[in-house]
Order: C-alpha cells, then sequence, then structure tokens
C-alpha cells in the first residue's frame, strides 16, 4: 500500500523536522568541542597550555632571580611539568573526542540503513549526556516506523490492527495512517452494505419474475392460480404458514379464505372474514399492511412433528387494485420478517390483483361463452333453410353471438357483419349502427328513444310482445322472426336475438339485440311453397348447405405478435397443419415469402386496430395453394390493449379455379373466335 502523496509529503517532513533535531543535537556537540583551536574544549585546552606556558615563564624567571644556579633544574623541572600538562591534557582531549566520534559514526551509519528502508533494532542508551538523548530519539523513531508498519500490514491483510499511538501531536505520517485505517473501515462497511442492498435487488428481483410466471400460467384457474401462490409464497420467504384470502365477487364486504399451506403441506380449511372483523378484516379497511413481531399467544399456532409454538411475527399485506382491495396475503413464520421480504411482497401484490381480476373475468367469460354457444346451437337448428349467399353471414352471426358478451374487440366484430340495436329496460332503443338505419331507411334521431313495439309495428299489449319482456327482465335469451313494414310501406322480415346484458348485481341492465335481413330468404320460402314437387329437393339442399356451413367456417386466434393460440378442424384443414404443429407458433413460419408478406401488411394495419377483410392465399406441406375468404379483427382488453386477434374465414379456393377456368375458357373462345373471323 502506498498512501497519497499528501501523505507521503506529510510523512517526509516527520522525517525531516525528526533529523533536523538530531543535526541540531550533534551541532551542539560539534559547538561545545569548539570548531577551531581556539573555541569550545579546543579553546579551553589551549588557553590551559598558554597559562601554563606563562607561568612556567614567570617561574623561570623567578628562579633566575632567586637562583640562578638552579636555572637549568627549573627549566628542566618546568619543560617536564609542561610536557606532563599536555600528555595529560592530549590524552583527556582524545578520549573525549573518540566518545563524540563513535557515537556520531554510529549515527551516520544507522540513519543510512534506515534511509534504505529497513527498520532496525534499537540502540543501547547509556550516560545521560545529549549523545544519550539523541540515541533515544533515534530509538523511538525506530520503534514507531515498525509501529506504523505493523500497522499497515495488518491493514492491508487481515482488514483490522491495533490502535496506532503517535508520537505526538504532531507525528503527520501516524496521524495519515490512522485516517487510512478508518478509511479503509469505513469502505469495507460501505462495500458491505452495497453487497447486501445488490443481493437483496437480486433476491427480489427472482422473486418477481418467479411468480410473474406463476401468474402467467394459471389465468383459467383461480383455486390453482392461489394454491401455487401462496405455496411458492411461503417457500420463497421461508415461511412457517400462510393463507390467501379473497373478496366474494358477489358481496365484496367479504372475504374467504381460498388457499392455505403450512410446512410444505395443503391445509383444507375455510375461513370467512367480514370487513374490519380480526386482523383479516381490518387490513382490508385500512388498505395497508399489518406487521406483528409479538403475535398474540390465541391468535394463531405453528405445528410440526416435533411440536407447536407460537410464530416470531406475523403478516398480512393487502392486494390492491388502485384504491379497490380484492384481497389479503397472510404469513407467519418462526423468524422475523426483513424489511425488503415485506417490500417485495407488497411489490407483487398489485401484480396479483391484476390476475386475479383478470382470472375472474376469464370464467366469467367462459360462462357466457358457453351460454352463448346454447343460443347459437338454438339459432343453428333454425336456419335449415336459408340460402347460400347469407350462410356466411349467418355463420358470423353465429360466432358473433357466442362471443357477444366476451370484450368489446367481439363487439366491433359484430358491428361489422351484423345489424345490431340496443335497448333499456323500458324497451327504449338506446343504441343502432348504421347498417341498421339504411335497412331501416330512417335517420338515428328519429328512431332513438322510441318503444320496440313502435319500431316492429305492433301493440305494446300484444301477448307476445308482452312475454317477449317479460323472458328478457328475467335473464332469459329470445330469439324469433319478425316482419316489420317501414314508413314507405315496404315490409321486411328480421332474424332476431334478444340478449339482456346482466350488470354488477346480476339484473339485466339493457338488451342486446342482434338481427339479419331474411327478406329474400322469406320471399324464397314463400316461393317455394308454392311448388311442391320442390320442396323436398330444397329442403335437402339446404339442409346439405347447412351442415357444410358448419364444416366451412374457418377460425383461428393469434397473440399480438402473430403466435397461433387457438384453431379449429377446418383451420387444420385449409392448412394442411395440425394443432400440435400449430399452437404456440408463429404464423409466419408457415408462410411463403408472398404469403408472408402479405400477412405483415394485414399485421401492421391490425396493429393500429383496423380490421381486415379479403382474401389471402396460403400454401399447403403439399405444396397445394388454398384461397381464404377472410376476416381479421383486433380485440382489446380494459385497458385499450390489443392482447387477441380473432381470424374467420372460409375457403373459395374451388369458386377461384372455377373463375380462373371461365376466364381462361372465354379467353379461348376469343381466340377462337377471332380465327375463324381471320
Amino acid at each position: 500500500y502506498f498512501p497519497p502523496r499528501a501523505d507521503r509529503a506529510a510523512s517526509v517532513t516527520g522525517y525531516t523536522v525528526l533529523l533536523s533535531q538530531m543535526l541540531s543535537q550533534m551541532e551542539g556537540m560539534y559547538r561545545s568541542l569548539g570548531y577551531t583551536p581556539h573555541e569550545g574544549h579546543w579553546g579551553n585546552i589551549t588557553r590551559y597550555s598558554e597559562i601554563i606556558t606563562e607561568e612556567a615563564a614567570a617561574l623561570s624567571k623567578l628562579f633566575v632571580i632567586e637562583s640562578g644556579n638552579s636555572i637549568g633544574m627549573a627549566k628542566r623541572s618546568m619543560g617536564l611539568m609542561i610536557l606532563f600538562f599536555l600528555i595529560f591534557y592530549g590524552i583527556i582531549l582524545f578520549l573525549f573526542t573518540g566518545s563524540l566520534t563513535r557515537p556520531i559514526e554510529q549515527f551516520r551509519s544507522y540513519l543510512s540503513e534506515m534511509a534504505t528502508g529497513r527498520i532496525l533494532p534499537v540502540l543501547e542508551e547509556a550516560g545521560h549526556d545529549e549523545i544519550t538523548d539523541m540515541t533515544g530519539s533515534l530509538n523511538r523513531l525506530s520503534t514507531s516506523l515498525g509501529e506504523k508498519v505493523r500497522f499497515t500490514t495488518a491493514i492491508t491483510q487481515e482488514g483490522d490492527s491495533q490502535p496506532l499511538e503517535p508520537l505526538g501531536p504532531d507525528d503527520t505520517l501516524a496521524n495519515a495512517l490512522k485516517d487510512m485505517g478508518d478509511h479503509l473501515k469505513a469502505a469495507e462497511k460501505e462495500d458491505e452494505k452495497h453487497r447486501e442492498a445488490s443481493e437483496k435487488r437480486r433476491w427480489a428481483n427472482e422473486g418477481v419474475a418467479l411468480f410473474g410466471e406463476i401468474l402467467r400460467s394459471h389465468s383459467l384457474d383461480l383455486e390453482q392460480l392461489a394454491d401455487e401462490l401462496i405455496k411458492n409464497l411461503v417457500r420463497y420467504l421461508n415461511a412457517s404458514l400462510g393463507g390467501l384470502y379473497l373478496t366474494d365477487p358477489a358481496d365484496h364486504s367479504r372475504l374467504d379464505l381460498v388457499s392455505s399451506f403450512a410446512y410444505d403441506r395443503k391445509k383444507y380449511i375455510h375461513t370467512t372474514f367480514a370487513f374490519g372483523e380480526g386482523l383479516v378484516g381490518t387490513c382490508a379497511i385500512e388498505k395497508q399492511r399489518i406487521f406483528f413481531t409479538e403475535v398474540p399467544e390465541e391468535y394463531i399456532r405453528i405445528t410440526s412433528g416435533l411440536g407447536e409454538g407460537k410464530p416470531g411475527s406475523l403478516l398480512l399485506v393487502p392486494l390492491k387494485l388502485k384504491e379497490d382491495v380484492l384481497g389479503i396475503i397472510e404469513l407467519a413464520s418462526t423468524g422475523i420478517f426483513r424489511e425488503h421480504e415485506i417490500e417485495f411482497i407488497e411489490r407483487i401484490g398489485e401484480s396479483i390483483a391484476s390476475t386475479i381480476i383478470s382470472v375472474r373475468m376469464n370464467i366469467q367469460t367462459n360462462r357466457l361463452l358457453e351460454q352463448s354457444q346454447k343460443q347459437a346451437r338454438d339459432l343453428a337448428e333454425q336456419e335449415e333453410k336459408m340460402r347460400e349467399s347469407m350462410k356466411q353471414l349467418q355463420a358470423t352471426q353465429d360466432e358473433s353471438a357466442r362471443r357477444e358478451s366476451e370484450i368489446a374487440g367481439i363487439l366491433n366484430a359484430i358491428q361489422e357483419s351484423s345489424l345490431v340495436a340496443e335497448y333499456d329496460m323500458e324497451e327504449k332503443l338506446t343504441t343502432i349502427n348504421d347498417k341498421f338505419l339504411m335497412l331501416l331507411e330512417t335517420q338515428r334521431d328519429h328512431i332513438t328513444g322510441r318503444r320496440l313495439n313502435e319500431i316492429i309495428g305492433i301493440s305494446r299489449h300484444a301477448d307476445s310482445y308482452q312475454e317477449l319482456w317479460k323472458r328478457l327482465r328475467e335473464g332469459e335469451s329470445v330469439s324469433n322472426v319478425e316482419k316489420i313494414k317501414l314508413v314507405n310501406g315496404k315490409e321486411i322480415w328480421l332474424r332476431q336475438t334478444f340478449t339482456p346484458i346482466p350488470g354488477k348485481d346480476e339484473d339485466a341492465v339493457k338488451v342486446l339485440n342482434i338481427a339479419t335481413d331474411i327478406t329474400e330468404t322469406m320471399s324464397q320460402k314463400e316461393s317455394l311453397e308454392k311448388q311442391a314437387g320442390e320442396i323436398t329437393r330444397a329442403n335437402l339442399e339446404m339442409k346439405s348447405f347447412s351442415e357444410a356451413v358448419d364444416q366451412a367456417l374457418i377460425k383461428c386466434v393469434y397473440s399480438p405478435t402473430g403466435q397461433i393460440l387457438e384453431i379449429n378442424n377446418n383451420f387444420e384443414s385449409a392448412t394442411g397443419y395440425s394443432s400440435r404443429e400449430l399452437i404456440g407458433k408463429n404464423n409466419r413460419i408457415f408462410l411463403q415469402k408472398p404469403e408472408r408478406e402479405q400477412f405483415d401488411r394485414i399485421w401492421e394495419d391490425i396493429s393500429k386496430d383496423k380490421p381486415y377483410s379479403g382474401v389471402i392465399r396460403r400454401t399447403r406441406p403439399t405444396g397445394e395453394q388454398v384461397w381464404l375468404m377472410s376476416t381479421f379483427t383486433p380485440v382489446r382488453n380494459e385497458e385499450g390493449t390489443i392482447y387477441k386477434v380473432y381470424y374467420l374465414g372460409q375457403d373459395i379456393t374451388e369458386r377461384k379455379l372455377k373463375y380462373q377456368l371461365l376466364e381462361e375458357a372465354n379467353k379461348e373462345i376469343e381466340r377462337l373466335k377471332k380465327e375463324q373471323n381471320s
């Protein structure tokens, strides 16, 4: 680890200050010794020598005066004395300078080794002079450097270390290392927080993907969906038990336990709560989660093969869509639910609520579809004598009647193919489409608000009319044939189906009238009745045609991306592929290049919510080409998004081939005529 540039500069400054202090002490020693022979200890020795010399000269003069005879002896004695003092002071000077130079040389060598980056053992301290003080300073510096190295090594290798004591408030390197250690510890803690947050996000994203797949896989069976949801929630959260309460569609103030799961096995029990009753009802009223870590003793028990006990925490989360509560999820655990686990349940709660609404709508749609199919079968039995030109329209009407209660997209298909009107429960016309207006030869504002009896030209008190509305108000669909006299005196025949549309309370709120103009058919029928010999043949022919209609209608349901979701036997026959080969695959992979280009153009219009009607070509696996009169109708959900595309078609290959043969025959006739003329 290399400290930052600022820390390295601070460390160098600290070393510089310490070395400056040591050099100052060394300078003090040199100053005490003396830089020249006249300074310090050298100066003292020189002065002492000069004094001794002067004293010796004085004594010599004295001896000359006092005793001239003993001058020689005195000079020799004085010389010996001077020599003695000189030797004595030389020995003292040698010993003194040696005691100074050896420590200085030792300091120089020690500092040179430290300059290479080595951490050296401490020097021996002896005495009480400046050299000893300098030795102590060097030892403290070396020891401090060793402590700093140990501290740095412990931080980089172990992530933790013993506290580092600085030499003083000005120990820049120690303070920098302590700051570095604190910073590394803080960074490690921050990394740990990021790892924990990342792990929580990964856990939540995996959970969203898991439960998203569960919601997509069980869109038609509410009980199975509830079982899968609560079972996987208990397992994913490592909970001990759980329950899923849903509102009753007929009574939105009541919550029923639809599924519960505990210790890896389903609990077949039934419990109901009213809104505001118990914790479940309180959670529904408040529309907020309820979380307990102190669960009441008698509220719930966790039981296993080893015994039973009170849970450590209890969590209730409302399933809301906007402000509507559709259900409650209740989970209990021997441990404590963490905050990110609670947020995860709340996060998927809206998706669960949305899916529950969708499943309920699908169930209701299937029920209404079965009812419509039964009504359509009743209508099909009455269409035995319908002429060939009306067969495709009747087939479309039957198909539309079977889906009259599905969604707005199906109603749009009916609007394109049938005569449609709506009446309120007071028998007054509220809505009528353009085709119906054109048939009645009137304007919308002239007819809107008028009663049904006024439109069809019968008395409101007629028994048949009273019976019709009695059955409609009881929720029963009615089919009949009516002859209507228009304002201009023209009479038309209508085959009509009146279907009551229920509201939230299951009572009818309006009546949907789907009609077919069968005037031409009725005229043909009257004409056929005059010819007894042709009646049997006509009946048999119409019966054959009716059976052919049931076999001629081709149906397919696509996803918004062109994936095949549902087909009938006629579609298999028309395309030459089996349902096992087609279902779940994109329609484009079964098309030739020109067919794919036409399909893409059609699909571009479909994506813009534009229905398509026209002829398309399909090529079977054998290479045989099939021509189909086709209708593509996009279907939107309650959010306005296209989620299905309905396809209805009829095989017109034979007719198209006849047209081609006729054209070729006409061309051949024209060619022969030209040859004869020439």
